[in-house]
């Protein structure tokens, strides 16, 4: 009786935190990293060429690290999708860096109507996504950078389309 309900306890314990590290949103100020290295990161894309993110210098910039594997990144994605079409004539870029294999990052992308550019991260993503303020190293992550490459929004786990129009607004 005792050890269920000790694993009753931790069970509800695991779920708090699993969704309090859901809704984190960090400061901005929570970063190692400035803006000559988030605008010298780069990853290769879904045909192996590499892309550093300087190329999207000068446009709000949502960074966007998910997954196919991972539920929440699956669940936010068609917000981005929709934020993609009706943002990118107003000078945002969304990039999402994909923490998975080139296959299936690509039927996901077909799949799903990804007309953004999908750029594909190992370990060194990881890293570059804790720099930017992710010490949890969770994912869904995403980070948004302003024109001038500051840092104006950071948070794990997903993010609603409302969210993020609410939180690119004032950047435009």
């Amino acid at each position: 009786m005792r050890s269920g309900w000790l694993f009753g306890g931790a069970t509800l314990l695991a779920l708090a935190l699993g969704i309090g590290v859901g809704l984190w949103k960090a400061a901005p100020g929570m970063t190692e990293i400035g803006k000559d290295q988030i605008y010298a990161a780069n990853f290769p894309d879904l045909d192996g060429k590499s892309q550093q993110l300087s190329n999207w210098r000068g446009k709000v910039l949502v960074l966007n690290f998910w997954a196919t594997w991972c539920p929440p990144c699956r669940e936010e994605i068609p917000g981005f999708v929709k934020v993609d079409a009706a943002y990118r004539g107003k000078g945002v870029a969304i990039i999402g860096i994909a923490l998975d294999e080139r296959d299936k990052v690509a039927d996901f992308a077909k799949a799903f109507g990804i007309k953004y550019p999908l750029l594909l991260g190992g370990a060194d993503a990881y890293d570059f996504a804790a720099k930017l303020g992710n010490t949890s190293k969770g994912i869904p992550f995403t980070a948004i950078i302003d024109r001038q490459g500051n840092i104006a929004y950071l948070g794990v786990g997903a993010v609603t389309q409302k969210e993020l129009e609410h939180a690119l607004t004032p950047l435009l």
